[in-house]
């Protein structure tokens, strides 16, 4: 599915460029009514997080255009359960991860039918231009590979993303005690691994001093 199949498309002297901009309530109102301008104002508003939050979930390697089309489907199939309209960002980052859990269980099946030798599908973006960064970020997303889907998860959302312990525990459905134990298994096992990894020796240096992952 491309983007022109959720995202409708305006033209120049289109009513909706000229009207105020619309509040996140606003504009769900409009979705669960099915009036078509809520998909041009939301997708602009929210696909940039969307496909932001997706790469720093899964890591390169990875159609993120079709990624962030499925979440949005998954957002407008499901508009009627949202019910608190001002509540949009965080009920579209749920949907997100639950497709990022969703690829990932994918890529394994990939891996082990042996469809690729990754799990990946060919094509490789990264926000990374330098190759000294580009493959540094590799090596962490390999050694992401070695958690299961729940510890990454909580990994990339804490270190990443910057949620809170009670936000993670809440995007991921689980404990706080739970959640609390996910992010210390993962950081022991990340920030081990990188040890061993000259290229990774400086994320163990910036994580130490509190930075978020690239």
């Amino acid at each position: 599915m491309r983007p022109s199949s959720v995202r409708p498309l305006r033209t120049r002297n289109s009513p909706e460029q000229d009207a105020p901009e619309r509040s996140d309530a606003e504009l769900v109102l409009l979705a669960q009514a099915r009036d078509p301008r809520a998909a041009a104002g939301l997708w602009d508003r929210y696909a940039p997080a969307v496909r932001a939050l997706l790469f720093r979930t899964l890591g390169p390697g990875w159609d993120l255009d079709d990624l962030v089309q499925e979440v949005f489907v998954g957002f407008f199939r499901n508009i009627a359960s949202l019910r608190d309209p001002s509540a949009v960002r965080a009920f579209l980052f749920g949907i997100g991860l639950r497709v990022a859990r969703t690829a990932l269980r994918k890529k394994r099946v990939r891996r082990w039918f042996h469809l690729s030798d990754s799990g990946q599908v060919p094509d490789v973006a990264s926000s990374a231009h330098d190759p000294s960064s580009r493959a540094a970020l590799f090596r962490l997303y390999a050694l992401l590979e070695e958690l299961s889907d729940r510890d990454r998860l909580a990994f990339v959302l804490r270190h990443a993303e910057g949620y809170e312990l009670t936000e993670v525990s809440s995007a991921l459905g689980c404990s706080l005690a739970t959640t609390k134990r996910c992010i210390a298994r993962a950081d022991e096992h990340v920030t081990r691994r990188a040890l061993e990894e000259p290229l990774l020796q400086s994320y163990v240096s910036r994580q130490d001093k509190g930075e978020s992952l690239p």
